[in-house]
């Protein structure tokens, strides 16, 4: 996929290369006949086109000497077959309406600039005007004498020493360099460049040789049994035959020159080609919206992992917190209780000293020998109490310390534990959904596409007063005449600037499918939402409103040289020829929009994957001289929509007129 702005430097540069072409001589090409300088033709070797019918004659030698177009004749010429925007010699050349000539992409290129800026298209050599774009054809005469100049200036080159290029016959002899083969020799089985084909003009051992022009495949395309050139094909055999073999083996067969053959199936190779191009388009555009989201993934799991790591720090802080408490609780039971046994030991102690001094005092009197002093003592005996203070003593249960302490933080470890899986299970199931879809869908058949086709009519209050709407054919056409100023109001402002018209009936839901005959000029088909892009101003045909400039349309679109799919203003070249016969499919359930060309069958062009939000309208942009026309199908169901009164279907009605 590759998508391009529109409105890019095309006006810059042309406007550069036409100012350069504005001081050369081609000014005034256009008001001069073009003529050729009379040119001798170079004698070529003959070839039997039958050789079946009449035997080979030996081919005639160009002489060495030939009356070629002088140089200043080449120069003098050229200036006239040089296209003065690209400054090239012309390729497809066209004529405009004021006499000057282009190259058919250049004027092309530079009037879809003019046409995505909004400006007047006008002649880029002399500024002429035109009130609408013109329908451009090639110019064949011209066409003619460019490839006539072509060819006498490489004969006039072709004494240079001339490297072969990529669609050139390389010469075999040369190296390592190979130049340009300007003939392949049948009895040399080779190509030669000019040098080496010398030997065959002076020696006279070369002069039985047939020379032909530079052939690629020369070895393959010769019989080995006729040693002639294999110039047709057998269809009915699926080879290529010579002249004699069609009057042995192959008589009576059905045979085509080969370059007939290739051109019928080039056809076939052609739209296959671009069939398989066109999906590689597809893709890579789907490979983009890929790597959107490959950005968004890493963003967003970035994201999800520092809020991750921030709610689970802190719930860890939360139950450090808890733990601390706990601890600290522990810790107080631990000094509370080891402040009571300090007091019940200090206690016992203070008692046991005393005791100890008593009985220390006891064993002494005992001990004196002396009577009188015994006596004499032995009064004090009587201050000892005979019960003494009790003495309390602190014990600590240790079947009841901390008590249910393990049961409750299990508990809670249980607890938290449960918790926390019932939330980690919510949220594994709220994680990333993937959706598959379809990229490039199964090759699908017309009949499956017309089971569920519907018929549109189109709505005249939509349409621009440029176009004409015929009821009974569903067809709209654009003459390039105004018929009323254009209107910046209506049902739907600014889409009138433009000569679009919608249908009739948005689809919301379920699958459709419609067809529609286009005329080769530029023309889109597409959807859009019944709205306007924003806009501030009011200017005259502003691109913005214009079907595949906004974010709310999207559409196929052909510019009578290519086709191209827009949305949001973004361009998509695609590949293939004209198709007379468009088809438009769109599941709105699957938010698929696909467009492709009918001829017998249908080929995938484009599709775009969307998530619709809106109903769609089909809507179609019809250029000066273009026609859109709506095929109905009988049987099919139709969209009922505003439409005016009736008319006579023969005679055109204008656009917001009654149909």
């Amino acid at each position: 996929m590759s998508g391009n702005k529109a409105g890019g430097n095309l006006r810059g540069g042309g406007a550069n290369l036409i100012g350069r072409s504005q001081n050369s001589s081609q000014r005034e090409r256009a008001a001069k006949p073009l003529a050729l300088p009379d040119m001798q033709k170079v004698s070529r070797p003959v070839q039997d086109h039958n050789p079946a019918l009449q035997p080979p004659a030996q081919p005639s030698r160009p002489p060495q000497t030939q009356l070629l177009m002088s140089n200043s004749s080449l120069r003098t010429f050229e200036d006239q077959v040089l296209c003065p925007i690209c400054l090239e010699v012309f390729r497809n050349p066209v004529t405009t309406a004021c006499g000057h000539n282009f190259c058919m992409t250049c004027l092309q290129g530079f009037w879809d600039h003019q046409a995505t800026v909004g400006e007047t298209l006008y002649c880029p050599q002399c500024r002429e005007s035109f009130p609408s774009r013109p329908h451009l054809c090639k110019n064949v005469i011209l066409e003619e004498m460019v490839t006539c100049f072509s060819q006498a200036k490489g004969q006039t080159l072709g004494s240079s020493r001339v490297l072969a290029g990529p669609r050139d016959v390389p010469c075999d002899f040369c190296s390592p360099q190979k130049l340009k083969s300007v003939k392949s020799c049948l009895q040399c089985m080779a190509s030669l460049c000019e040098e080496h084909l010398r030997s065959h003009f002076e020696d006279q051992a070369f002069q039985d040789h047939q020379l032909l022009e530079p052939v690629w495949d020369l070895k393959s395309r010769l019989c080995r049994k006729h040693r002639k050139l294999r110039r047709l094909y057998c269809r009915t055999e699926g080879c290529c035959v010579c002249g004699t073999c069609l009057l042995e083996e192959h008589k009576n067969h059905d045979t085509i020159p080969l370059e007939e053959e290739r051109a019928h199936k080039e056809v076939e190779v052609r739209k296959v080609q671009a069939n398989v191009e066109n999906q590689m388009l597809i893709i890579n555009s789907d490979s983009q919206k890929h790597r959107g989201q490959v950005a968004f993934l890493s963003k967003l799991i970035q994201t999800t992992r520092e809020e991750v790591n921030t709610c689970f720090s802190e719930i860890i802080q939360e139950v450090k917190q808890l733990q601390m408490k706990v601890l600290d609780f522990v810790e107080k039971e631990e000094a509370a209780a080891l402040g009571k046994l300090g007091s019940s030991i200090q206690q016992s102690h203070n008692r046991l000293l005393k005791l100890e001094g008593d009985s220390i005092w006891l064993r002494t009197l005992l001990a004196n020998r002396s009577d009188q002093q015994f006596l004499q003592e032995f009064p004090r005996l009587k201050h000892f109490p005979a019960c003494m203070e009790p003495l309390m003593g602190t014990n600590c249960e240790e079947k009841q310390a901390f008590l249910q302490l393990p049961e409750t933080l299990a508990e809670l470890r249980t607890r938290l534990m449960d918790v926390g899986l019932s939330f980690i299970n919510q949220l594994l199931l709220k994680g990333i959904k993937m959706n598959s879809y379809e990229v490039l869908p199964p090759a699908v058949d017309r009949k499956t596409l017309l089971k569920c086709y519907c018929n549109l009519n189109f709505d005249p209050t939509t349409a621009s007063e440029e176009l004409f709407l015929f009821k009974e054919t569903h067809s709209v056409l654009n003459l390039g005449i105004l018929l009323e100023p254009f209107a910046t109001g209506g049902p739907f402002p600014g889409f009138k600037q433009w000569p679009q018209v919608l249908c009739s009936r948005g689809l919301s839901e379920g699958r459709h499918y419609w067809e529609a005959d286009v005329s080769n000029s530029w023309v889109c088909l597409g959807l859009t939402y019944r709205r306007s892009p924003p806009f501030g101003g009011r200017p005259r045909r502003n691109i913005v409103y214009l079907l595949g400039r906004n974010p709310y349309s999207w559409c196929l679109e052909w510019d009578s040289l290519k086709f191209s799919v827009w949305h949001n203003n973004t361009q998509t070249v695609l590949h293939g020829g004209y198709h007379r016969t468009l088809g438009v499919a769109l599941d709105c359930g699957a938010g698929c929009l696909s467009f492709y060309g009918v001829a017998g069958g249908v080929s995938l062009l484009y599709r775009f994957l969307v998530s619709f939000l809106e109903p769609l309208y089909p809507a179609v942009m019809v250029s000066s001289g273009a026609s859109v026309t709506l095929k109905q199908r009988p049987g099919a169901p139709g969209r009922r929509g505003r439409e005016g009164g009736e008319a006579d279907p023969s005679v055109p009605a204008a656009a917001g007129e009654g149909l």
